[in-house]
């Protein structure tokens, strides 16, 4: 691309560009003119695509004319933003007007939002500035425990979408508990699914989630006022970390089945207790991969379903590789039928190299697998695998 004028951080006269195709912006043709807003990466390669505000020149007469104002404008910067309440019903965020935002630098400031939850500060020095909201009964979702801020540089601006949410009294906190008595593992799922009226029919959305602690307890926080369901191992199949079924307070296993709870902006927590099913018995299973030559297939990501839907067991133990032997394991429940493949993964995806499906369950005798690698396929879009195979 030939360079007509430069706005910030090129001097060349030309710039080459690529497009990974992975961004909107303008498709470009040769002879038409753009305006380019992108950015290079750390090996100095600049994407043709990198911003949706990028466009053919006879569409950015706004642009431009901002753009070749700004060396007459005053070396100032610019904050704006704007500070909506999460919604506690389907619907959408609502704008927060009234609120108190706080900007500090090198210099502090405030300023309230107006009727839809906008604020701005103009004629800032540029710097460094962090961002805070306040609004009594109120707290900022923010991700991390640092606040929000922006390094904003002469005659630019930074934009902050700030959330609040409200500040509710009320906790759903519980105990799980095996078969024997004894307190539930830890690091077990528990799910909270509030209840909505969606066309005259009730519909359970999951809304937040919590793992046990080393008691085997739960707790959900600041739960705003409503009908709710509670459930562990939700969308989870059981592994043996965590081998249980999807169960809904106190004993359902579906959720039409499910009691509900009825919270209300109380200040005492709501006690729910999962009775636990006994444990089933789990086994070390271990297994070889090997080529169609008979040779150890080292490397091979081994799969393992459960039957008869084909879920993945997501499982750390059931995600295993092949070491240089060929040898995997894992560990398998008791009561589960289970469905193995593998896949050879090379350099640039994965290849046409994989098992046969073999399924089995779990019997009093001992397991050992042996997986038999199909014929390797075409690596057309392997470039080291056909050198090696031209060679």
């Amino acid at each position: 691309m030939k360079i007509d004028r430069a706005y910030k951080g090129v001097s060349e006269k030309e710039l080459v560009l690529f497009s990974d195709g992975m961004c909107d912006g303008p498709m470009l043709e040769i002879g038409e003119q753009y305006l380019m807003y992108t950015t290079g990466g750390a090996n100095g390669d600049v994407p043709a695509r990198g911003c949706t505000r990028s466009r053919n020149a006879k569409f950015a007469e706004e642009d431009l004319t901002y753009l070749n104002s700004l060396g007459d404008a005053a070396p100032t910067a610019t904050i704006y933003g704007k500070v909506v309440v999460q919604a506690d019903e389907p619907g959408g965020d609502l704008p927060v007007s009234g609120a108190l935002v706080e900007l500090a630098g090198q210099r502090n400031y405030a300023a309230t939002t107006d009727l839809t939850g906008s604020f701005i500060f103009s004629n800032l020095d540029p710097s460094k500035y962090t961002i805070s909201v306040s609004r009594p009964g109120f707290r900022l979702l923010a991700s991390g425990d640092e606040p929000p801020s922006a390094v904003v540089e002469s005659r630019a601006c930074a934009v902050f979408s700030l959330t609040l949410r409200k500040e509710w009294k009320a906790e759903i906190q519980g105990h799980l508990i095996r078969s024997n008595g004894e307190h539930g593992p830890a690091g077990i799922s528990v799910s909270l699914l509030r209840t909505y009226d969606f066309k005259g029919k009730e519909q359970a959305l999951p809304v937040d989630e919590a793992k046990t602690d080393e008691q085997g307890t739960y707790i959900f926080q600041e739960v705003a006022p409503g009908k709710y369901k509670v459930a562990i191992g939700l969308y989870q199949f059981p592994t043996a970390s965590a081998p249980y079924p999807t169960i809904y307070w106190p004993a359902a296993r579906s959720e039409s089945k499910a009691s509900s709870l009825e919270i209300t902006d109380a200040a005492n927590p709501q006690q729910y207790d999962f009775k636990l099913p006994p444990e089933p018995r789990s086994r070390f299973v271990t297994g070889i991969a090997v080529s169609p030559d008979g040779t150890p297939a080292s490397g091979v990501q081994v799969t393992i379903l459960a039957l008869p839907d084909n879920n993945y067991v997501d499982d750390n133990s059931n995600r295993p590789h092949t070491d240089e032997a060929g040898h995997f394991s894992f560990t398998a429940l008791e009561g589960i039928e289970y469905k193995i493949n593998a896949v050879l993964y090379g350099l640039y995806g994965a290849r046409s190299l994989h098992s046969a499906d073999l399924s089995f369950s779990l019997s009093d005798s001992p397991v050992s697998l042996r997986l038999i690698l199909d014929r390797p396929g075409r690596f057309d879009d392997d470039p080291v695998e056909r050198r090696r195979q031209d060679q």
